[in-house]
């Protein structure tokens, strides 16, 4: 470059008045014409410096810059290649560029890393930056400060969440059976108020005995009390009679008692069979951790580069080290699906997630799966992580300088955020967290604790039946034999055949020798009085002993 045309360049650059205004030139015929200002003479030129906008605005005015970018990452950015194979980008990103190249007048080209990943210096977006084969990258990248020396970032633009996918569970975490409507708690008391009710109501009506007596006093056997309280709670009715006010106030409060708690009960289980919420066994990412689960995301993404670097998701990196946490090829889908179908979590950005479920939601339809069986996957209710994003330049680059304060006026006008929710299903129900059926029908699982209670029920008294045949045998008095002698008619038999073995006799013998005897309807009854005073009367033969009467 001559002398000449240097100092022309520089007066062009920093003058606003350089070149002069051409002048029109009337020729020999009488016709105007326009000359072009003599740029090499600047004999008594004063030069007009430009100011700062002007300045701005035209340093990057005829240069052509390197733009990196995803090939797929719709909408914030994508790459096609048009009828001549040239790379052309479309998606939120190049809104903006194509903004900015109409402001400062420069051209572009593409430059797509050969792995469509966020890589590192090695691979990926990074490493077109980090070695400057690229002059930016207009993408939708997680902000890494102080990660890359070699990098700076621009303006944040909007903020990623990233969730959980995973294959929709058949029950609620919090269960649908029998045991839903308590949490674990409250039945460990009710078990713990069970055995300890029943003794206490024997010592207070002991206590009472010993220091109060009367006439009127009525004591009962600790089975008895433990058995009222049993039978209470299965809303049994009781032969017990508390005789002093102190027991009735005892036996009144446990009743009050079951009643409240049965009320719940039945409230609560007749809410969670029809109105409950359906919540799921991950609630973060302490809980994948915690329960061993196996999990999946993108091979060279945010995510990974976070869970290897960042402290915040250590949970996730001791996760990977022990096995359960993999890197894979997303774009992929019959994989994901395949790994999500083996319970596997999916995490990624909630964007791709929600299009993954869209996609599926489509193709089920499309081949008319039942409307119950098309939402396969659900999504965590709150995200895990949350990470600004932004465009990036090599260090020292001076287009951040100039990009930063137009992309600022984008992102407060909400310019940014229209564009991402316009083109995007952030405001998209598909297949969410309570699906809202209307049709709620008993399953087999809600009775499953029923034939639990059932099945230990029939083993406890198998056990128990066990327990009471090798006592009986162990113990050696001759007691079985002389009960398993008895035969059922001899038990029942209360004339004169066999006394010693007629139950009757033996139990009322002392009280019915001579009590009077009174006929009412044709039956025969003893005339007895209670301690009370009070008359009852006590069949002379009871109408079942016939069952048992020798023909």
């Amino acid at each position: 470059m001559n002398q000449t045309n240097f100092v022309g360049l520089l007066l062009t650059t920093l003058c606003s008045n350089y070149p002069p205004e051409s002048n029109l030139i009337k020729d020999d015929d009488g016709n105007f014409t326009t000359r072009a200002p003599d740029t090499g003479n600047t004999t008594g030129f004063e030069c007009t410096l430009k100011d700062g906008d002007q300045l701005e605005k035209d340093i990057l005015r005829g240069k052509h810059l390197r733009i990196a970018t995803f090939r797929y990452d719709w909408p914030m950015s994508r790459v096609e290649k048009d009828k001549n194979g040239v790379l052309r980008g479309s998606g939120i990103a190049f809104q903006i560029i194509e903004t900015l190249r109409k402001q400062y007048g420069f051209t572009y080209s593409i430059v797509a890393p050969s792995k469509d990943i966020l890589g590192d210096e090695k691979s990926g977006i990074l490493e077109l930056l980090h070695n400057r084969k690229v002059d930016m990258a207009a993408a939708f990248l997680p902000v890494l400060h102080g990660r890359y020396d070699s990098l700076s970032w621009g303006t944040e633009l909007i903020q990623n969440k990233y969730y959980v996918l995973m294959k929709r569970p058949k029950e609620s975490a919090t269960g649908s059976g029998l045991l839903a409507p308590f949490e674990d708690e409250v039945w460990l008391l009710i078990l713990v108020s069970l055995l300890l009710v029943g003794p206490t109501m024997y010592a207070i009506i002991k206590l009472r005995d010993r220091l109060c007596g009367g006439t009127h006093s009525r004591s009962f056997s600790l089975s008895s009390c433990a058995w009222f309280v049993y039978g209470a709670l299965m809303k049994q009715g009781s032969t017990l009679n508390p005789a002093t006010d102190s027991s009735r106030v005892l036996f009144a409060t446990w009743w009050v008692f079951i009643m409240i708690l049965t009320a719940f009960y039945t409230a609560n289980l007749t809410a969670f069979l029809t109105l409950s919420r359906f919540t799921l066994p991950i609630q973060n990412i302490d809980d994948i951790a915690r329960l061993s689960y196996h999990w999946f995301t993108r091979d060279g993404g945010i995510l990974e580069f976070a869970i290897k670097v960042e402290t915040d998701l250590n949970v996730l990196r001791y996760s990977a080290a022990r096995g359960f946490g993999h890197f894979v090829n997303v774009k992929n889908f019959d994989q994901v699906k395949s790994l999500i179908a083996k319970d596997w979590l999916y995490l990624e950005e909630k964007r791709e997630l929600m299009y993954f479920m869209m996609n599926d939601y489509i193709n089920k339809t499309m081949i008319q799966v039942l409307e119950k069986d098309r939402c396969t996957y659900v999504l965590t209710a709150d995200s895990y992580l949350t990470r600004s994003t932004a465009f990036a330049y090599p260090k020292h680059s001076i287009l951040p300088a100039l990009f930063n304060r137009v992309m600022l006026s984008y992102v407060e006008s909400g310019i940014i955020n229209h564009l991402a929710s316009y083109n995007s299903l952030s405001d998209t129900q598909i297949c969410p967290l309570n699906l809202h059926n209307k049709e709620r029908q008993l399953r087999n699982a809600d009775l499953l604790t029923t034939y639990y209670v059932v099945v230990s029920g029939f083993i406890t008294a198998a056990v128990v039946l066990v327990c009471e045949i090798i006592w009986r045998k162990l113990s050696g008095n001759g007691a079985g034999k002389a009960v398993a002698s008895w035969k059922v008619e001899e038990i029942f038999d209360i004339q004169e055949k066999k006394p010693r073995f007629a139950i009757w006799r033996r139990a009322f013998n002392s009280m019915l020798k001579d009590a009077p005897r009174k006929e009412v309807n044709g039956r025969e009854y003893y005339v007895v009085r209670t301690k009370l005073g009070e008359e009852r009367l006590i069949p002379v033969r009871p109408l079942s002993s016939f069952l048992f009467q020798k023909r």
